[in-house]
């Protein structure tokens, strides 16, 4: 199995879309430089430099470079590159970006590869509070809209106001995607609505009824994005529920399921609203399924971990349609402008209050109704390392799929059964096919989908 590339031209557009914004908020100081192999003069490491650059580069703050040859996209961060060096070491280096450490490209044999930089950024800092937010909407509204979509017109149709009220007191299909993705980006692997495929079974077994819902994952957190999910079903709509959720997805839909009493004390105080709010809107629960799920969380949105999560994040949306590289692009951009400081992205994190509020919450999960898949992947058997990016195997301390751990993706609280459990590898028997983004298009989890999913009675 080799990575499943996006084409060039897909590439190169998300790419331009990127740059084209950060061009227009003055932040683009240079683009197209070549990378040269360099040793560093203290360490001795063998890592890059930017020779011949323009002195305007060191006001850099990140640079975006790519791999000419696999097409592959990577964030270095000044505190990630800069070394201290004797003055005139290299020859015409720039600022922060002196010296590049080699550890984050490259493969395993330390042949560098043909890098440059596509973007040498100056970005603002630091952007707080509504100012933030603004720039965050500006960015993933220029991506996609909020709100249902109709799977029975296929991935990108918005659901009418008279599918959902149509849908009035039936059991409904609801997919939930993940963050820097769509539902289209997460879930087309399973076919087209008008052929033979995954989907159209779905589709015919809950007579149309089956919507996916489009939310914002940078500029929301996942309490946010499951508050206004419960505003965009008809009021009275009275939905019996069954869910899909990939990734971050996991934490939307523990929010909207979480239970909690009125007398709860919680550091997010609006998961008490959960309860009122399905009323009349979702009358209950049928069955869960969570696919490569964050429900506790991932160690690479920890404080000390996002820069090499925004790495990961970036390697994926190179391979994968799953992710969406303008908005990974968009995402490193307000971490640099906001210091690293993002609700969105700090209520991801393993230790963040949102899910230990889940965690001491009841929900309308339970043993019964709750299914998952998860990967346990190991990067010294996979094709990714052809992509010319160094894979650190101690970039995350657990056994994990790339982004999210492995125990993490089943435990929602309660714990998913293990018998409801599809795994691809385990701690002791690791594989390398498949990694986060690669789940849907495996046959073992549609057979998986069309089992939990029956034809409705």
């Amino acid at each position: 199995m080799s990575p499943a590339f996006k084409s060039p031209l897909d590439l190169a557009h998300e790419l331009q879309k990127a740059l084209f914004r950060a061009s227009t908020d003055g932040e683009l100081l240079g683009s197209g430089i070549a990378l040269q192999a360099a040793i560093h003069p203290l360490t001795r490491e063998l890592g890059f430099s930017m020779p011949g650059a323009a002195p305007a580069l060191a006001q850099a703050n990140l640079t975006i470079l790519q791999n000419l040859d696999s097409k592959v996209v990577q964030f270095v961060f000044p505190v990630q590159g800069a070394l201290p060096l004797p003055a005139g070491a290299l020859a015409g280096p720039a600022g922060n970006f002196d010296f590049i450490r080699q550890r984050q490209f490259g493969n395993l044999l330390g042949e560098l590869g043909n890098w440059i930089v596509s973007a040498a950024l100056n970005i603002p800092q630091r952007l707080e509070g509504d100012t933030l937010a603004a720039a965050a909407h500006s960015i993933e509204a220029a991506s996609k809209n909020e709100g249902f979509i109709d799977l029975a017109q296929g991935y990108t149709a918005p659901a009418s106001p008279s599918r959902l009220a149509g849908a009035s007191g039936k059991r409904v299909l609801l997919f939930v995607h993940g963050i820097f993705s769509s539902i289209q980006g997460a879930f087309q692997a399973l076919g087209p609505a008008d052929q033979p495929s995954v989907l159209q079974t779905l589709l015919q077994r809950y007579q149309g009824n089956v919507f996916g819902y489009d939310h914002w994952t940078i500029s929301k957190t996942p309490l946010e994005n499951a508050l206004d999910l419960l505003d965009a079903i008809p009021a009275g709509a009275n939905w019996t529920i069954d869910l899909v959720c990939h990734s971050r997805g996991g934490l939307v839909c523990r929010s909207l399921l979480a239970d909690p009493s009125a007398a709860a004390s919680l550091a997010n105080p609006d998961l008490l609203a959960l309860p009122g709010k399905r009323q009349g809107k979702i009358a209950g629960l049928n069955r869960a399924l969570f696919v490569a799920a964050a429900n506790q969380g991932s160690p690479l949105a920890n404080p000390d971990d996002i820069r090499n999560f925004l790495n990961v994040a970036a390697l994926l949306a190179s391979t994968s349609g799953c992710f969406a590289l303008d908005s990974v692009i968009g995402l490193a951009r307000l971490a640099v402008s906001s210091a690293f400081d993002l609700p969105s992205i700090q209520q991801l994190a393993t230790t963040s209050s949102l899910v230990r509020d889940l965690n001491a919450s009841p929900s309308l999960l339970s043993v019964a109704n709750a299914y998952a898949a998860r990967a346990d992947f190991d990067h010294a058997q996979s094709p990714l390392l052809e992509a010319g990016v160094l894979i650190d195997k101690l970039l995350m301390p657990v056994d994990n799929d790339l982004v999210v751990p492995y125990l993490g993706a089943a435990q929602p609280d309660p714990l998913i059964a293990s018998d409801k459990l599809l795994n691809f590898g385990t701690p002791t028997a690791k594989q390398g096919s498949v990694w986060h983004t690669e789940f849907f298009s495996q046959a073992a989890v549609h057979d998986q989908l069309l089992a939990i999913f029956p034809p409705l009675p």
